[in-house]
């Protein structure tokens, strides 16, 4: 009778081991699963900052404006605008697209819309689950082979891609609007132009804020110069070579602010004129 409950308390003891085991096992798969295999929320996000400058391999800067999705058009539209360098004056620019879930096939992508600097490049097919988008930015580059034909040379053209920047953007980050279209010529260069004014008037603002910034240490420094001077009343001689030297020392900087100041005001005024034309222009192509 002994032995028997011996043998069944030792098989409940390694049942309950076993059951213990496995579920240790299965808690240790979970918590370890995201390392193993990547968890979605502790990958790294692919994100190219908005509104910074991206150096474009000494050929000028980039800046991406937008970059939206539509998940129910598939489509998405991205806005950049590149300061270009001299090597790119004369240079056409091409765009090839990637998304992270199909890598090894380029998706259909077209320019809307170009003026001097601005770009607004339509990706189409976009995957629902795309998880991060890759966009390349090319300098098309014409080549001129010499071939030998006939006994004689002769020239053969052909195009390459040379890439000055890749740009990300992720599912995680990017901006989504089901009500995102691709517009006309004509509705994005008036958005082009809005842009323009939007950020002309902002640095007119900055400009302002300086003068206003410039204002109040002049005044500051006038109230120390008076309250200087006034010393000088009751100052042995070399004291008062101090306070002299003191004194000049502030109308020098109040002279430089003076003269940042008036540079700021001619800034200003080259400004509002600038806004004037671009108005007159966003009114002309609006209609």
């Amino acid at each position: 009778m002994k032995k028997q409950t011996k043998h069944i308390t030792e098989g409940t003891t390694n049942k309950y081991l076993i059951g213990l085991s496995v579920v240790a096992m299965a808690l240790l798969f979970f918590l370890f699963s995201g390392f193993i295999f990547g968890d979605e929320e502790q990958s790294e996000v692919q994100q190219t900052p908005v509104n910074e400058p991206l150096n474009l391999q000494g050929a000028g800067e980039l800046i991406i404006k937008d970059w939206v999705y539509n998940p129910t058009k598939k489509l998405m539209v991205v806005t950049i605008n590149i300061n270009k360098s001299t090597v790119l004056l004369d240079e056409s620019l091409s765009f090839t697209a990637q998304e992270k879930e199909h890598p090894k096939r380029n998706l259909p992508t077209h320019v809307e819309y170009n003026d001097e600097n601005r770009y607004v490049i339509s990706i189409k097919q976009v995957s629902p689950s795309f998880d991060a988008m890759a966009l390349d930015v090319n300098k098309e580059e014409t080549t001129r082979l010499l071939t030998e034909k006939n006994d004689q040379n002769s020239l053969k053209g052909g195009e390459e891609k040379k890439e000055l920047a890749r740009i990300y953007t992720d599912q995680r980050k990017v901006k989504m609007d089901k009500q995102l279209i691709i517009l006309t010529e004509q509705e994005y260069e008036v958005a082009a132009v809005s842009e323009e004014i939007e950020e002309a008037k902002e640095t007119m603002k900055e400009k302002k804020e300086s003068i206003q910034t410039i204002n109040e240490r002049i005044k500051d420094i006038d109230q120390k110069i008076v309250e200087l001077e006034s010393e000088l009343l009751y100052e042995t001689e070399e004291e008062k070579k101090q306070t002299e030297a003191r004194i000049q020392h502030l109308e020098n900087e109040k002279d430089q602010i003076n003269q940042e100041a008036a540079e700021h005001e001619l800034t200003i005024q080259t400004i509002v004129e600038k806004v004037e034309m671009l108005e007159e222009k966003r009114e002309m192509i609006s209609n």
